[in-house]
């Protein structure tokens, strides 16, 4: 309480004394002469250069704010539920309209319904009428070309050359008996490189159904044209081996196998095979009789049989 009573003495203190100068300092100003001159006005200064206006220094970048406090966790969202807004009740003139316009729209649709399903039996009937029309052309084309390809072989096989046995000759050679068989071509083409083969066998029985024809001799060459005849294949049988046929004592078998080819590009090379066996009669060697008849399966071709005709 003091201190502030002598705050307050010392401040009007000093007001009085600063009233006082200032009323002292108006009284001289008065108090001087006014024949004194007043002094010449000083002269005028040039007007200094103004300082460089200095470059504004680009602002600081702001630095990220440090969050003072930590974020508040992240909250679960809540459930907001759209509740639709009245809808203003309809007189009976709309309702009867929105149900024709429905009823228009669901006859409509059957219809479209119907059609869909017409055009998918009609395309289904133009497809299933595409496989059969495709199918008899495929079986048409598939029989024209076996037409084609069997009147190609009928042709061939009538024109092609058939090599086969017309006959079987024979006749005395000294002490043997020359038995030749007859090859014929009967087609309209001549044979290429054609061979023949023969041999015969005394046996004293029947031959077995595994007897192997073999040949001793190599095959003759020779050239077969339409409709020609040769003899070729001869074999020599002695005089004694036919009497003791005659006398039943043995049995004598000859046969032979003729190869060829036609001249008919792409076609398989032809055979022909034939067995005989020789009954004799009568007397040797100008009193004789020799027949021959088929014996075994040796007597083929190619085209009933399935041995190779190499």
């Amino acid at each position: 309480m003091m201190r502030a009573f002598c705050a307050c003495l010392a401040l009007v203190m000093a007001l009085t004394l600063a009233s006082t100068g200032d009323s002292d300092a108006q009284s001289r100003t008065r108090r001087q002469p006014r024949h004194q001159q007043e002094p010449p006005p000083p002269p005028p200064q040039q007007p200094e250069p103004a300082p460089p206006v200095a470059q504004p220094e680009p602002p600081p970048a702001p630095q990220p704010v440090q969050p003072q406090f930590p974020y508040p966790t992240e909250q679960s969202p809540l459930p907001v539920k759209i509740v639709d807004a009245p809808k203003a009740s309809k007189t009976e003139a709309e309702l009867a309209a929105e149900r024709q316009d429905r009823d228009e729209r669901a006859e409509l649709t059957e219809r479209l319904t119907l059609y869909a399903g017409l055009l998918i039996a009609i395309g289904a009937l133009l497809a299933l009428a595409f496989a059969l029309q495709a199918l008899y052309l495929w079986l048409a084309l598939r029989a024209v070309r076996r037409s084609a390809v069997a009147s190609e072989r009928n042709m061939t096989a009538v024109r092609r050359a058939f090599v086969s046995v017309g006959a079987m000759t024979w006749e005395a050679a000294g002490a043997s008996v020359k038995v030749s068989p007859v090859w014929t071509n009967s087609g309209t083409t001549p044979t290429r490189s054609l061979r023949v083969s023969g041999n015969w066998k005394v046996s004293h029985g029947e031959l077995p159904p595994d007897f192997t024809y073999g040949y001793a001799n190599p095959p003759e060459r020779l050239l077969l044209g339409p409709n020609a005849r040769a003899e070729a294949g001869s074999v020599l049988i002695p005089m004694r081996d036919v009497q003791a046929a005659i006398e039943g004592r043995v049995q004598l078998y000859v046969w032979g196998r003729a190869t060829y080819e036609d001249i008919f590009e792409g076609t398989q090379p032809h055979f022909v095979e034939f067995c005989h066996r020789i009954e004799a009669r009568g007397t040797t060697p100008n009193d004789l009789a020799l027949t021959f008849v088929y014996n075994g399966h040796h007597n083929r071709s190619e085209l009933d049989s399935q041995r190779s005709a190499a």
